[in-house]
């Protein structure tokens, strides 16, 4: 067995070598190929990482195994990444080899190569599918581990990979969406400020709200982000997380003083936000931390009107239980019920009816729910209405009655049903 021994450490040393004949003769001889040192590399590994290509392509077609790992969990491809092995690394992608294997501590073949300032076999890496956002144990990407030994070429290939054409963010923005709080980490030791702003005017904690990544929200509050942060359309990091219904981001926010009842250009609350969305308990949250119920948009719509709008009935009963008021109106005067009949949202008009809403309510124009729903030919809509004593002969203000509506848009069934339901058809218009 010592002769044997000797044969194996002679078969590594050729391959280490890059001594082809030598290796060969032993292949030819019989040795085991995939005899490995006290470390775990064999002659793969070894030819990997002195670049000795021919070699790497030899054992390969004699059946060396691919993926082999040494005692570290290091496959070929790692070992020829991290010493920047460039035509080895190459053949081996080519040969199949996993480029998003992670070694024991969770180090991808693309993390070795950024860390090593290889920025060849970075670009090859990337263009072969390496994912970049793969952490280590430790919890660093190539990204935050390229950034911290200030390889700069590797940051800008790693930043701008895949964003060909498309708006560039800043790298904050992009340890935001990843959740990278590594990353942030050394990119707010190198620059203190959280809140940069990306083409569009958010700033990083904007990002992780829409992202809901709470580690990084919670970083960038503890270094001073300005959790109230408006870009021109108004927008906050809360008005995002009440959208996104992010319960545990909600709450983060509001604990670090974000303003409840701010307002976007268009005067939406974060509460209309989560209503329009059908967040159920973050409607809850806002109210039980004061939000104002009754806050109107542009357009005089209440987060009710948003709820119905998006028939989230959960929602609207418990706007309801925390009394917002059932008829509210817009500027047009249009309720949640009128709302819900031009949405056709049946079940959500029962709900509305059942609690009390006003059946006949007129909008400025005189149109109750009634003439909405004919408008639109929502049928279930208007059976419903009918049930709930809405009134089939109250005329809009240029005096069309439900049924003059239906005949004008052409909607037989509709008509048909206005009929049954007993409307007066003798009314007259008044001559327009």
């Amino acid at each position: 067995s010592s002769c044997t021994a000797d044969a194996a450490t002679s078969f590594l040393r050729a391959a280490r070598s890059g001594n082809l004949d030598k290796a060969l003769d032993h292949i030819k001889n019989g040795i085991d190929i995939n005899t490995a040192n006290q470390n775990g590399l064999n002659g793969l590994h070894l030819a990997s990482k002195e670049g000795h290509v021919k070699m790497v392509l030899e054992l390969l077609h004699s059946g060396i195994v691919l993926e082999t790992t040494t005692k570290k969990g290091n496959t070929a491809l790692h070992i020829a990444a991290l010493a920047g092995q460039e035509k080895v690394v190459a053949e081996l992608v080519n040969y199949g080899a996993n480029v998003n294997a992670q070694s024991q501590k969770g180090f991808s073949p693309l993390y070795m190569a950024a860390q090593e300032n290889h920025i060849e076999v970075v670009k090859f890496l990337l263009e072969n599918g390496a994912n970049q956002s793969l952490p280590t144990e430790d919890g660093f990407t190539p990204l935050a581990v390229a950034l911290q030994q200030g390889h700069e070429n590797v940051v800008a290939l790693l930043i701008n990979h895949g964003t060909k054409g498309k708006v560039r963010l800043p790298a904050l923005h992009i340890a935001a969406r990843n959740d990278d709080t590594r990353t942030a980490a050394v990119l707010l030791q190198n620059d203190p400020n959280p809140d940069v702003l990306s083409k569009t005017g958010f700033t990083p904690l904007h990002i992780a709200a829409h992202y809901e990544n709470l580690s990084v929200a919670q970083l960038l509050l503890n270094r001073g982000a300005n959790v109230n942060f408006t870009p021109k359309n108004g927008i906050t990091p809360l008005h995002i997380a009440s959208r996104r219904g992010n319960v545990i981001m909600v709450r983060l926010l509001l604990d670090r003083g974000a303003q409840i009842d701010a307002k976007t250009k268009d005067e939406l609350t974060p509460l209309h936000c989560a209503a329009r969305n059908g967040h159920v308990r973050i409607i809850e949250i806002l109210l039980d931390q004061g939000a104002p119920i009754q806050a109107k948009t542009k357009n005089g719509l209440s987060p009710i009107h948003m709820a119905a709008q998006g028939d989230h009935m959960d929602c609207v009963r418990q706007l309801l239980q925390y009394n917002a008021e059932i008829d509210d109106i817009t500027l047009d005067h249009l309720t949640p019920l009128h709302v819900a009949a031009h949405c056709g949202h049946h079940r959500m008009a029962k709900v509305l009816l059942d609690k009390g809403a006003k059946a006949n309510a007129r909008a400025l124009n005189g149109f109750t729910p009634l003439h909405i729903a004919c408008k639109k030919n929502h049928m279930r809509s208007m059976d419903l209405l009918l049930k709930h004593s809405a009134n089939p002969d109250s005329a809009t203000t240029a005096g069309h009655t439900p049924l003059h509506i239906a005949a004008r848009e052409g909607h037989v069934h509709t008509i048909r049903i206005l009929l049954d339901g007993a409307a007066q058809q003798t009314k007259m218009t008044k001559v327009v």
